[in-house]
Formats: structure tokens, C-alpha cells, sequence
């Protein structure tokens, strides 16, 4: 947990000049150490934007500048905006968070848990909630587990007609848990892109379009790099024994596939500017400039611990076989920052979060009016980005 803020202080939370010196400087010395190409950060409070720069390199070889309105690869930073979709039709009541997935996934019916070598039926119905919370059973195949295996094998990710064909892939695989039984990195917020597509008869891509991109503005957010942005792309670059490596340039053509798979976990592109209206309108309470996006009071359900709840041990949360997180608490979407209140003892979300595979960071902190957005484009980083730029701001 982080707790270097104090809930008294939130009303004197400011960026002074000696703040934004320091954040400056401490930015321009990460490029000068070549930890990473380039850095975009953004910070607002209180609906002001405070501080917002850009330095080093979109591209090194090339010497293209990292600019304020460079488009970066945002991946699992996708997931907070799915998940606020689909809890928009959980207000219109299209479905329910209690709801049995299978009523819209009947080829999930089957599905099975592997467990100490055997496969058995799974001890309860997986849920929208469970899919919210990533405590489904379903992983990612990143790990050792015989699970894991299987998805590689499958190669889940390859040759995607559309959501369905990954849903036919997935159904056809085992779960690593029980459902409720850990919280486990996953699949899930896939899943859930698909569910939209069911729900409504049109694409992921077309119903965030629609329905967030378009009416916020996010110009520059989407599943597909048009050629005519192609040079405010950037490169992306890897950690290789500690040095920067390029891992795909600006040019990949990987953005520019007309392929019907979205994927809901992972597969946007955006920029500081355009992240920050999406983060502003959940500040704002599910509102902006005057548009109605989500209700206040949905999005403080997505923004309150519902581990407590899901989990068959919510003392011992998380897997073997994937990461954990500093708080034992998680949201529908979000990772929480849980503080108290001292003088009731009352649990307040300080921060509700999450992070990209490039290093891509962002929080939202509703009791000091803050947003931050700072973007890099390195894989394999060393995760110490947010923590060190909660110190310089706080």
C-alpha cells in the first residue's frame, strides 16, 4: 500500500514549481541513462492539467523526438477501458455481474479445471464478476503450468478470424483454478470484448468508437494505426540485459491488420492527451463536458474491493503461477490503493489503476483530484516507473 499521502492532506495536494523542477529533471535523467528511449508524462488535478512533457526518442536510430501527442502502445492499459464498457450495459441492464457467462458463451459449457493432473468440472458457474476480478480460472499461458503449456500450444493469439474464433480456441482449453479460487492474471478482459460484440451485434472496436472515442474525443485511440499517423508512431524497445533493444520499430505494419479479432486486453494505441479524457470523465464521476458516459455510483462499485467477496480465501489471494499485487484488493477493472480513515477507520480508495506491457502507467486518485499518465515504451521493464513518480509528485 501506498502510504506516503496523507487523507488530511488532500486538500492542500499541489504541483510546485519545485516539484515539476524535480520531476523534469529526474525524466530528462532517464534518458540521459538510456533506461529508457523516450517518457511522456501528464499530471492533472483538480480538472488542470499541471504538468505535461515529453523527452528523448520515439525512435533512437532515427532520432525521431518523443513528442507530447506521440502514439504509444497502451496494451493491458485497454483492459480499464473494456471493463468500463461493459459495465455501461450492466447499467442498461443487458446482463448482470451475477450472471452465468455461459448464457452468452454456450461453448464454455464443457469447460473443465485441471487439477493435480485430472480434469474436473469446474465447482461453480464463472460469472461477469469473475471475469471483472480476473479470478475466473483462465491465464494467459504465460507460466510453467501444464495449463500454460496448453495455451502455447493452442497459440490462442494466432490467425484470429474474429472473437468468436478466439472464444472457440479458449473453450477448448482447461482452466488453471476454480473459479473464485485465485486471482490469476488473465484472458478475461478478452472475453469480455467478445461479450460486447454478443451483446450488441456490432465490433469491440465499433462500440468504443461510439461510444467513448467519438463523443470524448479520443482521436488517436483505436485498434489501428492509419497510415496518415504512421510518423507520430513509436518504436517499441525491450530490456536486454539491461540495455534498450529495439523490439519493433515505428514501421511494423502490425497496427495496420484488417483483422475482425479485437482484443479487449490489449490492443490499443493512444496518446497521454487522448488517456487523460478517458480517466477525467471516471474523475468526474462518469461524466464529461457535459456528455453522460457511466453513473457515479457504478463507477464506485468498479472502484471498491470485491476480492473480499469473490474469493473462496481472500487472506491468500493470489496464484502460483502469476503475479500478485502490493494490496490484496482489486476492483471490477482496477487495481485499488486502499487507505483509512483515520478518524473513522472507514477503507478509501486513495488510487484505483492499471499498467501496460511497455511500461505504460496510469492512477487515478479520487481523494486528492489527481491523474497521472506517464508513457515509455519498453518491454521487460523493471515496474519501478509508478512508484518512483508517486514519490516525485506526492
Amino acid at each position: 500500500m501506498i502510504s506516503f499521502v496523507s487523507l488530511n492532506a488532500q486538500s492542500n495536494m499541489e504541483l510546485t514549481t519545485q516539484k515539476i523542477d524535480n520531476i523534469n529533471h529526474q525524466l530528462d535523467e532517464w534518458i540521459k541513462s538510456e533506461k529508457y528511449a523516450g517518457i511522456i508524462n501528464l499530471t492533472s488535478i483538480d480538472n488542470d492539467i499541471k504538468h505535461f512533457e515529453a523527452f528523448g526518442f520515439s525512435d533512437i536510430k532515427e532520432k525521431k523526438l518523443m513528442e507530447k501527442d506521440t502514439i504509444v502502445r497502451i496494451y493491458s492499459m485497454t483492459k480499464p477501458i473494456v471493463s468500463v464498457a461493459i459495465m455501461q450495459l450492466v447499467e442498461q441492464g443487458k446482463l448482470k455481474l451475477d450472471s452465468p457467462i455461459t448464457d452468452y458463451f454456450p461453448e464454455f459449457k464443457k469447460l473443465k479445471v485441471y487439477q493435480n493432473g485430472r480434469y474436473v468440472r469446474p465447482n461453480k458457474e464463472i460469472t461477469l464478476k469473475h471475469l471483472l476480478t480476473h479470478t475466473a480460472g483462465f491465464s494467459y499461458g504465460w507460466g510453467e503450468n501444464p495449463v500454460d503449456k496448453k495455451y502455447r500450444k493452442a497459440k490462442i493469439w494466432d490467425d484470429l478470424k474474429d472473437g468468436n474464433d478466439f472464444v472457440k480456441k479458449i473453450s477448448k482449453l482447461p482452466l488453471i483454478y476454480h473459479p473464485g479460487e485465485k486471482w490469476h492474471y488473465s484472458i478475461s478482459v478478452d472475453i469480455q470484448g467478445v461479450l460486447i460484440e454478443r451483446l450488441t451485434g456490432i465490433t469491440l472496436a465499433k462500440y468504443l468508437d461510439v461510444n467513448f472515442f467519438e463523443p470524448l474525443e479520443m482521436k488517436d485511440t483505436s485498434f489501428r494505426l492509419p497510415n496518415s499517423k504512421k510518423n507520430r508512431f513509436s518504436s517499441n524497445y525491450k530490456n536486454e540485459n539491461g540495455k534498450l533493444k529495439l523490439a519493433e520499430e515505428w514501421r511494423s505494419q502490425h497496427y495496420s491488420s484488417q483483422s475482425n479479432f479485437f482484443g479487449g486486453g490489449g490492443g490499443l494505441i493512444s496518446t497521454a492527451s487522448d488517456y487523460y479524457k478517458f480517466a477525467q470523465m471516471l474523475l468526474n464521476g462518469g461524466t464529461f463536458n457535459g456528455r453522460y458516459y457511466i453513473g457515479k455510483n457504478t463507477i464506485d462499485l468498479m472502484t471498491r474491493d470485491h476480492l473480499r467477496n469473490v474469493l473462496d480465501n481472500p487472506k491468500d489471494p493470489w496464484t502460483d503461477y502469476s503475479f500478485g499485487l502490493e494490496d490484496s484488493k482489486f476492483g471490477l477493472g482496477f487495481r485499488l490503493n486502499i487507505a483509512k480513515d483515520p478518524s473513522s477507520g472507514k477503507e478509501i480508495t486513495h488510487q484505483y489503476s492499471w499498467n501496460g506491457a511497455a511500461g505504460t502507467e496510469f492512477w487515478i486518485d479520487p481523494l486528492n483530484q489527481l491523474i497521472n499518465i506517464t508513457l515509455i515504451q519498453k518491454l521487460d521493464s523493471d515496474w519501478t516507473l509508478r512508484e518512483k513518480m508517486e514519490a516525485l509528485i506526492y
